[in-house]
């Protein structure tokens, strides 16, 4: 994994001092880029045929175009339902009353586990039976979050799903935000959700990395870099489509990392960080759009996303 940083000739040293785990998700997020570019859409359909099937997937793509899955949208825009809405809607309206009791428990179960976390940690399922001895629950009641990396992704997923009622209640303020101030704005709010378990995502960044944990944690990663571009009023319906959410999630991840060894105030060294992020997304929209294929479209946004990582993570002199 060290030479994975080197590769990206990143001279911020306390880098080569983090844990295997972390380096591992940042070769997960820039494999997966490659993956992408090498086999274009049939890599997200398989990604997503092996994603977590206790919620319905969907095929990411442009909407409107024949590249997208069955939840086409039209032309997006800042006041329209996103990709990932429209498939929770969807979910809603086919839940039964005892599915919906269930996951009610669940997101009690989840909230009380997550006040457990930063002194239990999210390996062994400690924090999970805690939760449920606080919540007059048997202890088996722990298994409704399922394994200690699904314990995170449902945590992940609360988070998306935070952050997109937040967004579609700023609509009125990202409408008079340039473009790249709604990534951001839309992206900080995103990572301030991780700061109440900072201290032990590092063990949960390890889990996500799991080989059989891989294919949902990218898929939960592509659905964030869609809202986002989505409540930044992205209209794509072409190959750029892809590429941007490839870049984006670049991005998240590289302030992701930087973050956790951030001890500037209020994490100001982070937004830094995030700044250089979307400049390199700014640069690389431009690149991509010119390219003359799907491939070398996200070739170029996978090779992009080194690049971004390398910046994001170098703390300027």
């Amino acid at each position: 994994m060290l030479a994975l940083a080197r590769a990206l000739h990143v001279s911020w040293a306390p880098l080569e001092r983090l844990p295997a785990s972390i380096l591992q998700r940042m070769a997960a997020v820039t494999t997966a880029a490659a993956t992408l570019a090498a086999s274009g859409a049939d890599s997200i359909n398989s990604i997503n045929g092996q994603a977590d099937r206790s919620s319905s997937s969907f095929t990411p793509g442009p909407p409107g175009s024949t590249l997208s899955g069955s939840h086409s949208r039209g032309v997006a825009g800042l006041h329209e339902p996103s990709m990932w809405q429209q498939q929770q809607h969807q979910q809603q309206e086919a839940h039964t009353p005892e599915q919906d009791d269930f996951e009610s428990r669940r997101q009690q179960l989840l909230a009380a586990t997550l006040k457990r976390v930063p002194q239990l940690g999210w390996a062994g399922g400690a924090a999970a039976a805690a939760a449920a001895s606080e919540l007059g629950l048997s202890p088996a009641a722990a298994g409704m979050l399922g394994s200690d990396a699904q314990t995170v992704q449902h945590f992940v997923a609360d988070c998306n799903r935070r952050l997109d009622r937040e967004l579609a209640g700023m609509q009125q303020l990202l409408s008079a935000m340039e473009p790249r101030q709604r990534l951001k704005t839309a992206l900080q709010l995103r990572l301030r959700m991780l700061e109440p378990v900072i201290e032990t995502w590092p063990q949960a960044l390890a889990l996500l990395a799991q080989p059989e944990a891989a294919p949902r944690s990218l898929q939960l990663a592509f659905d964030l870099a869609d809202s986002i571009w989505h409540a930044a009023g992205d209209t794509s319906t072409d190959a750029t489509w892809y590429s941007k959410r490839a870049l984006l999630t670049g991005v998240y991840v590289g302030a992701e990392l930087f973050m956790l060894n951030d001890a500037s105030p209020g994490f100001a060294d982070t937004w830094a960080a995030l700044d250089r992020g979307l400049e390199g997304v700014v640069e690389a929209e431009g690149a991509v759009e010119g390219a003359g294929s799907f491939a070398s479209s996200l070739g170029d946004a996978a090779a992009m996303a080194l690049t971004q990582l390398s910046s994001m993570l170098r703390r300027p002199m």
